[in-house]
């Protein structure tokens, strides 16, 4: 199936491309990017949302850097609403409307809450409202420490039976060595087998952004082909990267079944 066919998916959206180098929300790539979410939303493909950069808002906001945990939090906690209120504005432009989930590891361990929340997301999809998830920062430790929204993607991406993973990260995919440090490094269009050996050949971030570099990435990809759904990581930078994965041409890293 190629990934223009799909009906339902999950886009997940790191803080390295919600970011500009002076550490502010980056909102021209955030409206660039929901301009095409709503797109191809209005012609009938089901998208979730997993976003980062509440933190991002957040720390803007305040004017401060957080380092301690708790000033993480409170500072995802500021956040997250800012973002949300950017979320709303760009998507009610287009007519459409969001519904906000803030969703923790520990809270979708539990059968009743795992249900719970399937029966939320499910609903909103079929009153064509689009989800916006996050992890919630303001009581979780341990994704302010790792994983930047990864494996929550593939959570999302189980709950709501999609039929593809979309990673949006800050270069153009998955690469046979780390390409801001090697100019011979290549990128590797497609991945039948996610080996142990590409694992350890994987980096971590380097942009200072987000919590979860392309092991994180590579991680929860394997994670979603062992659920039968095929992923794709790409530069969530480039122009029009979503149409471009929609109209079937060759972006980023696809990750097959």
């Amino acid at each position: 199936m190629r990934y223009k066919e799909y009906k339902r998916v999950v886009i997940k959206i790191g803080s390295n491309i919600l970011t500009e180098e002076n550490g502010k929300l980056d909102l021209n790539n955030l409206r660039h990017l929901v301009e095409q979410i709503a797109a191809i939303h209005l012609k009938g493909i089901e998208v979730c949302v997993v976003t980062s950069g509440a933190q991002v808002c957040g720390s803007e906001k305040l004017g401060i850097l957080p380092k301690s945990i708790p000033e993480k939090q409170a500072v995802a906690a500021i956040g997250q609403s800012l973002l949300m209120n950017e979320y709303n504005r760009f998507f009610s432009v287009k007519g459409i409307t969001i519904g906000q989930l803030l969703l923790t590891h520990d809270g979708l361990s539990h059968n009743e809450r795992y249900i719970n929340a399937q029966n939320t997301l499910l609903t909103l999809i079929n009153g064509k409202v689009v989800p916006i998830i996050n992890e919630n920062d303001s009581v979780v430790v341990d994704e302010i420490k790792f994983g930047d929204n990864d494996s929550l993607s593939v959570y999302v991406t189980e709950l709501v039976n999609a039929n593809a993973l979309i990673i949006l990260t800050d270069i153009d995919g998955l690469y046979s060595m780390d390409p801001r440090k090697f100019d011979n490094a290549e990128l590797i269009a497609e991945v039948s087998e996610i080996s142990a050996q590409l694992l350890d050949g994987c980096g971590t971030s380097t942009s200072g952004k987000g919590t979860g570099g392309m092991y994180s990435k590579v991680c929860a990809a394997k994670k979603a082909v062992d659920l039968g759904v095929n992923v794709i990581i790409a530069n969530g930078r480039r122009k029009n990267v979503i149409f471009d994965i929609f109209s079937g041409e060759k972006v980023g890293t696809k990750f097959l079944v």
